[in-house]
């Protein structure tokens, strides 16, 4: 990506598609089995290399996603790959500790809410290392969904640089980077929300958020198609766990377990879209959270069924076939 070439030799057919570097699998996979079935390539279109090629590269940046969904990691390191990043992935704040401890990033995108250690309290251990070891100071930004109340500052109170509020663009990674990335002194940026609260459900009935469907498209780029199965296939492997936990924790009448499997199932939706349920489980969450309320096993069949309709609603929009499953 960035040389113009690539784009001048699909136009004239003297390529079958583009690899942008560095390599992310999403890209490459897809195009070994093709060479190996003999199936046509899918030609990225102009438009989506143009839009590609005007995002500013990050090529050598050492960046850890730390998030405990399949999902988000998906998506944020395909989003990190048109930056130009391969990035390191751990699915827990315990995990995050430890990377940084073995290693120097330049920056570590860190989900506020995980299972064991959460984000904010790995960042906490993680300037208490810093402290007592001398170490550079190593930036973090929080990626969470809360945009309004107690939970919407903690990344302030965990010691964290800045909050980059799910779901993000591409464009709004980018500028995070710039500002934490590109920084000869990390101790020297200033707090930031890299991007302004919005509201973080929609307000309509609709089942699907069209705006998060096109996010997710334009975040593809020329990976497009591949991209899109391999993202829902994640998330129609792992809502279904994650609704086990929660059906588990509603069974128990345990509250306190209620509200972070709701959280979970909700997070998901973020970069699939699945508005309708993200207002239900939002809603049990802060029962759950806030006055220690269990849903009725109505509620959780409730939950079920439009899990199962969401799905299919997904599977329909983007025209794949039902049996789409992670690569």
């Amino acid at each position: 990506m960035g040389d113009p070439t690539g784009g001048q030799a699909l136009d004239r057919r003297l390529a079958d598609t583009l690899l942008r570097h560095p390599l992310v699998q999403s890209e490459w996979r897809p195009a070994l089995e093709r060479l190996v079935t003999g199936d046509a390539f899918e030609v990225p279109s102009a438009t989506t290399e143009r839009a590609g090629a005007g995002l500013p590269q990050f090529a050598g940046a050492r960046v850890l996603v730390a998030d405990d969904s399949a999902v988000n990691r998906e998506v944020a390191c395909e989003a990190l790959a048109r930056l130009g990043v391969t990035a390191s992935t751990v699915d827990d704040g315990r995990a995050a500790l430890a990377a940084v401890k073995a290693e120097a990033f330049d920056i570590v995108l860190m989900d506020g809410s995980m299972p064991d250690i959460d984000g904010f309290e790995a960042t906490r251990l993680i300037r208490a290392h810093e402290a007592a070891t001398g170490g550079r100071r190593t930036p973090v930004v929080a990626l969470t969904a809360h945009v309004v109340g107690a939970g919407a500052e903690a990344w302030r109170d965990a010691g964290m640089d800045g909050v980059l509020h799910k779901p993000f663009t591409v464009a709004k990674l980018a500028e995070c980077l710039a500002r934490f990335v590109s920084s000869s002194e990390a101790k020297a940026t200033p707090l930031v929300a890299v991007e302004a609260p919005a509201a973080s459900l929609p307000d309509s009935d609709a089942l699907l958020d069209s705006g998060n469907l096109a996010q997710l498209e334009d975040m593809a780029g020329s990976s497009g198609r591949e991209f899109i199965v391999r993202v829902l296939g994640l998330y129609v492997d792992h809502a279904p766990k994650a609704l086990d936990e929660l059906s588990a924790a509603v069974a128990a009448a345990d509250a306190a377990r209620v509200a972070p499997a709701a959280h979970s199932l909700k997070s998901m939706r973020l970069n699939i879209g699945a508005a309708a349920l993200a207002r239900r489980l939002a809603a049990i969450e802060g029962g759950a959270r806030d006055g220690g309320e269990v849903p009725s096993a109505g509620d959780l069949a409730g939950i079920a069924g439009l899990l199962e309709r969401t799905i299919a609603a997904l599977r329909d929009h983007f025209a794949l076939p039902p049996e789409a499953k992670a690569a």
